[in-house]
C-alpha cells in the first residue's frame, strides 16, 4: 500500500513540475510585453543609440572644426544610420524574435510570476525608470572607455614594438654603393701541346 502511495504521490508531483515548467502561451507572453511598454523602451532605446552614434563620429574627428560641406555629410551619415537602424529594428520587426526567445526561455510559471510583478507598483516604476538608468549606464560606461582608449593605444604600440624586436633577423641585402663589382673568373687555358 505505501508502494502505490508513493507512486501516485511521484506521478502527481511530476506532473505539477511538469506544469510549472510548461512552455508560455503566445498570449502570455505579448501580454507581458504590453505590461512591459516593451515598444516604448526599444523606441528610447533606439534614441540612445541615435545619440551615441553621434557622440562616436564626433570623438572619432578628434576635436577636428569641419566646414559646412564636411558637417552636413556627417550629418547625412548620421540620419542615413539611424534610418537603417529604425527600420531593421523597429517593434514590429523584433517582437516576432521576443516571443520566440521568452518561450524558449521562460516556463509559464515564471511569465506569469514577471506579469505579477510587472503589474505591480514597484515593477511599473522599474519599467519607467529603466531608460534612464540605461542612459546614465551608457554614459558611465563611455567615460571609462574613453579613458581607456589612450592606454589601449599605447599598448598597441607597445606590442607592435615587442614584436618587431621579437621578429627573425632579415638577411641583408647588398647595398647598391658597397657592392664589389663581380671579379672575372680565370679561363682554363688549353693544355700545351708535348711536342714543340
Amino acid at each position: 500500500m505505501k508502494l502505490v502511495v508513493t507512486l501516485v504521490f511521484a506521478v502527481f508531483a511530476a506532473q505539477a513540475a511538469l506544469a510549472q515548467e510548461a512552455k508560455p502561451s503566445e498570449a502570455s507572453v505579448r501580454q507581458l510585453f504590453e505590461v512591459m511598454h516593451s515598444s516604448k523602451l526599444l523606441d528610447a532605446y533606439m534614441t540612445q543609440i541615435d545619440t551615441t552614434v553621434r557622440a562616436s563620429m564626433q570623438q572619432a574627428l578628434a576635436g577636428q572644426q569641419l566646414n559646412p560641406k564636411q558637417q552636413k555629410i556627417l550629418d547625412d551619415m548620421g540620419r542615413q544610420i539611424g534610418s537603417l537602424v529604425k527600420a531593421e529594428l523597429n517593434w514590429p520587426a523584433i517582437e516576432p524574435l521576443m516571443i520566440d526567445v521568452y518561450r524558449n526561455t521562460f516556463s509559464q510559471h515564471e511569465v506569469d510570476g514577471m506579469l505579477a510583478f510587472y503589474r505591480s507598483e514597484a515593477g511599473q516604476a522599474v519599467i519607467a525608470k529603466l531608460p534612464t538608468a540605461m542612459q546614465l549606464s551608457m554614459t558611465g560606461i563611455q567615460s571609462h572607455a574613453q579613458a581607456l582608449t589612450p592606454k589601449i593605444v599605447q599598448l598597441e604600440k607597445d606590442t607592435a614594438a615587442q614584436l618587431k624586436a621579437a621578429a627573425d633577423p632579415q638577411p641583408a641585402a647588398p647595398s647598391a654603393q658597397g657592392a664589389q663589382p663581380p671579379q672575372p673568373q680565370p679561363q682554363p687555358q688549353p693544355p700545351q701541346s708535348p711536342h714543340r
